[in-house]
């Protein structure tokens, strides 16, 4: 008997992002599947921007990967220009321990996403990346973490 061990992290219109365990990939409304990656510890959350333009996973690190570019080959990279997936601050000698993703904000120039850390992480806090440039910083002082919360 094959058991089913799957679950679906976060669902929009056209995609769905799907973990097993560490193996995460992302699917299509036609039922492609798109293997973008494995993280460590397995993803804690996930979401797709309200445009439908990235798809952001997290746990042990970021992954970001542009669906633009759905079906391409993942590389190894950190930059947009390496691969169409990008994982950040998850190396072995100091990686992030993140437990929840939102979406805060977007323009026609990039979408801006909020991520809280693991209350036992070293890096405790509340951090914004821009997934068009991929900078990732703390929330500015007097800023609201999570808007409409």
């Amino acid at each position: 008997m094959t058991i089913d061990t799957s679950r679906k992290l976060v669902e929009s219109g056209n995609y769905s992002i799907w973990s097993d365990f560490e193996y995460i990939e992302i699917r299509d409304a036609n039922g492609r599947r798109w293997e973008v990656g494995y993280m460590y510890g397995n993803p804690e959350a996930a979401l797709i921007t309200w445009d439908e333009r990235y798809a952001v996973v997290v746990g042990c690190g970021i992954m970001v990967c542009d669906l633009q570019r759905f079906d391409e080959t993942v590389s190894v990279g950190q930059t947009w220009e390496d691969s169409p997936v990008v994982h950040l601050l998850a190396e072995p000698s100091d990686f992030w321990g993140f437990v929840l993703a939102k979406q805060v904000y977007q323009d026609n120039a990039h979408s801006e996403i909020r991520l809280a850390t693991d209350l036992m992480d070293k890096h405790i806090g509340i951090y914004t990346l821009n997934t068009e440039t991929l900078v990732f910083q703390a929330v500015p002082h007097g800023q609201p973490y999570f808007p409409d919360l």
